[in-house]
């Protein structure tokens, strides 16, 4: 028991820093494939699981399609011309966070830069490339203090980060890949906001990449990514487990729908966690709705023979209304069993705005309800203004 009171206390302060910490970079918006006839990630952007810098479709979308307003979504809004191998980009993000967790010193408030990162990507001959990300880790914290579990040195020794760096061979948009280096594992639905159980809580958590070795196919109605990941050996920094991911997707329904089978073993010192589980998409265009959902099951198998094995679910369900492209009402909720022979989880609620009023600008404003078992419930409000070049 006193090992579960201590993996609860260790939530909510995780919880709290990484609102406090802001977003990990604002990789994609799963929200606009099947919804604005993209069927791939990868067609708008150049990582083959998506997510990160734009191709020229995705920058034409973002103009032309996404925002309210259009603009020019070119990287610099057209101002430069880059050579064609060549792909630059960054993401910047202020943010204003207003969180209650019954502290007896009150709700934090604080508005800080939450995201300064740059992007490149090289395009090389026969189909590889090069691909990097940069940036600082802006906190409210003092910058003294210990940094969150998965890491293993002090802030101020390691402000600059590149939380990205990969080498990709993919000769076509669709058919076979190979990706080496620093990045997440492709693995469910993944949302800009780290904060869901589903990200934070089953290995992909701020700065939580590892290196791997990444293969497979993309095709319109299937894809399939296998992954061998291992710890951060440079810097240390993030997750310290080992392992082997896959996932499988099939789009259905005139590519209306999407289907995924997933699994992930991870080892790390004192413990081996499967992770097993899936997700579905669905949208429905008469009511400009996607409908979403990802249910996981966890085994902790732990080295400690006393405490044995220990079995988990967790789950996100929701959906987002896009009455135009560029805005989206989002509901979510979330639910993390700890531990499925014991009472004791955590719920949640969520709803967002998310804007683009003009090509490289967005407004969020997100409201966050938590509800431990047997606790008062942690509100979380967070408004943030985001530019991209």
């Amino acid at each position: 028991m006193s090992r579960l009171l201590r993996g609860l206390s260790a939530i909510v302060v995780g919880a709290l820093g990484l609102v406090l910490l802001g977003e990990a970079p604002a990789w994609a918006y799963p929200q606009w494939q099947l919804s604005t006839g993209a069927v791939r990630c990868n067609q708008c952007h150049y990582a083959p699981a998506g997510g990160g810098l734009l191709t020229s479709y995705g920058r034409d979308a973002a103009g032309e399609q996404l925002s309210t307003f259009g603009g020019d979504g070119a990287f610099l809004h057209g101002a430069v011309t880059l050579p064609s191998p060549l792909a630059l980009g960054g993401d910047f993000r202020g943010a204003f966070v207003a969180n209650d967790v019954q502290d007896p010193n009150g709700p934090t408030v604080a508005v800080f830069p939450m995201q300064l990162d740059l992007d490149a990507r090289v395009a090389l001959p026969l189909g590889f490339s090069v691909t990097a990300t940069g940036g600082f880790r802006d906190q409210v914290r003092s910058p003294n203090t210990l940094v969150p579990i998965q890491n293993y040195q002090p802030i101020d020794t390691s402000a600059f980060i590149s939380r990205q760096h990969f080498a990709t061979w993919q000769p076509q948009a669709t058919g076979p890949y190979v990706r080496v280096g620093r990045f997440y594992a492709p693995f469910g639905l993944r949302f800009p906001e780290h904060i869901y159980y589903i990200e934070r809580d089953l290995g992909f958590d701020e700065t939580e990449e590892t290196y791997n070795v990444s293969a497979g196919f993309i095709y319109d109605e299937l894809e399939l990514h296998l992954t061998m990941f291992a710890p951060d050996f440079v810097r240390h920094i993030g997750s310290n487990a080992s392992g082997l991911a896959m996932l499988f997707v099939h789009r259905l329904a005139d590519d209306r729908a999407e289907l995924a089978g997933q699994a992930r073993l991870a080892l790390s010192p004192g413990v081996t966690r499967l992770i097993y589980g899936g997700y579905g998409k669905a949208y429905v265009e008469p009511v400009r709705t996607l409908f979403y959902a990802e249910v996981d099951g966890v085994q902790l198998l732990f080295d400690d023979p006393i405490v044995g094995t220990r079995n988990q679910v967790v789950g996100l369900a929701g959906f987002t209304v896009l009455p135009i492209p560029s805005l989206m009402l989002t509901l979510i909720g979330e639910r993390n069993q700890i531990d499925v022979d014991l009472p004791s989880a955590w719920t949640a609620a969520d709803a967002l705005i998310n804007w683009f009023p003009y090509a490289h600008g967005e407004i969020q404003l997100m409201g966050r309800l938590q509800f431990p078992t047997g606790g008062a419930a942690a509100k979380t409000l967070f408004i943030q203004l985001h530019y991209y070049l």
